[in-house]
């Protein structure tokens, strides 16, 4: 079963059109898939992270 907000926030990542807004959707999903803690800092995520991140949302979608 897809996750909708799993959906929605890898749709925003794949159309952000800064940055900034990737990384708010790398932290949205990265928190609702309880990979990094919720303290908002979504500025710190490094690359093995965001794999991670998009590998994780990339899975539960399908």
């Amino acid at each position: 079963m897809t996750d909708k907000y799993t959906e929605k926030q890898l749709n925003h990542y794949d159309n952000a059109k800064s940055e900034a807004e990737k990384e708010d959707a790398l932290y949205r999903l990265g928190t609702h898939l309880e990979i990094i803690p919720c303290n908002g800092d979504s500025k710190n995520i490094h690359p093995e992270m965001k794999d991670a991140i998009l590998d994780a949302a990339k899975g539960e979608k399908q």
